[in-house]
């Protein structure tokens, strides 16, 4: 192996509190949020043009009515992320047999919009409330209509089919036919809230506490073979989640405590969704263990860091 490059990415998300709704939403998926799945937009709720999230934030587009959990890459696909009931409740209908492909061009857009849930799922429950999953994988549909669910059971697996731009699942709310934001209990498309306090989430209070205020996420790092190139991360999302002026640095030191390779990266020149950089040194890696570390700096200071021993045999 020539060269060894890594590679580290963050996406930032708004801070979510407030007391539950009576009706309390389950993640719709079986994963650990902040570890391997992650919160990447939230409804719209800025009427008309222009888009602003729950809070008042920029992590939405203009007319999204959901909330996105995604996994990393397509190839997360194949682990079969299971997509499960927020609630209790019974299977209105559903779709299943699109394929699953990130889509690119307008073209493409165009032609997938009028199936832009995918493979998907609606269910009724308690007090008028109706959630629909989409996104989910072709193929992992396991549930019929009709069929009662308990909160957790499997509806699916993660995917992405229709239109997407990453693999995620997209969850929708509706009560009495209105589409509620989860995070706030705010009717889509009215108004978001400046203070977290006044916000009175679907989402339980497990779901609100794993969200942390302000906070970016390292969505994955590691050693590579070859120089990384963005369109091989296939880790797309929306503009504007990224907060201007923060660097990301990576580190690596050998086996013996030398430093390997280290970069910190120029302050990011405004908002985004994803952002990574890498560092490397040509030639082959001695055999040992390494520790690669990486950290968001913002305003001068580490935000978050981690790290991680890799053994090159």
């Amino acid at each position: 192996m020539s060269v060894r490059s890594i590679l580290a990415a963050l996406s930032m998300f708004p801070v979510l509190a407030g007391a539950a709704s009576a009706l309390e939403l389950r993640l719709p998926a079986d994963c650990s949020l902040g570890k391997d799945c992650f919160l990447q937009q939230f409804p719209d709720m800025k009427k008309g043009e222009g888009a602003v999230d729950p809070y008042c934030g920029i992590a939405t587009y203009d007319d999204h009515d959901g909330v996105d959990l995604r996994i990393l890459s397509m190839q997360d696909i194949g682990r079969g992320v299971p997509v499960v009931a927020a609630a209790d409740g019974v299977v209105l209908r559903g779709r299943d047999g699109m394929e699953d492909q990130l889509i690119v061009t307008a073209a493409e857009r165009k032609a997938i919009t009028p199936q832009a849930c995918g493979n998907g799922v609606v269910m009724s429950h308690a007090d008028g409330v109706e959630t629909q999953y989409c996104h989910l994988r072709k193929g992992s549909i396991v549930v019929r209509r009709g069929q009662k669910l308990k909160a957790g059971d499997k509806i699916g697996e993660i995917g992405a089919s229709g239109l997407v731009q990453f693999p995620h699942v997209h969850l929708s709310v509706r009560v009495n036919g209105k589409e509620i934001d989860p995070v706030t209990g705010n009717e889509v498309g009215t108004s978001c809230v400046v203070d977290p306090a006044d916000a009175k989430p679907l989402f339980a209070s497990s779901v609100v506490a794993a969200i942390k205020p302000d906070q970016p996420t390292v969505l994955g790092f590691g050693l590579s073979g070859s120089v990384i190139e963005y369109d091989d991360l296939v880790m797309k999302g929306p503009p504007e989640t990224a907060k201007p002026g923060d660097r990301l640095k990576i580190a690596l030191t050998g086996p013996d405590g030398e430093a390997v390779a280290e970069n910190t990266t120029e302050p990011v020149d405004r908002s985004k969704a994803v952002y990574f950089s890498y560092a490397g040194k040509k030639g082959s890696p001695k055999p040992g263990t390494y520790t690669l570390d990486v950290a968001v700096i913002r305003k001068g200071a580490p935000l978050l860091s981690e790290s991680k021993t890799i053994t090159v045999e």
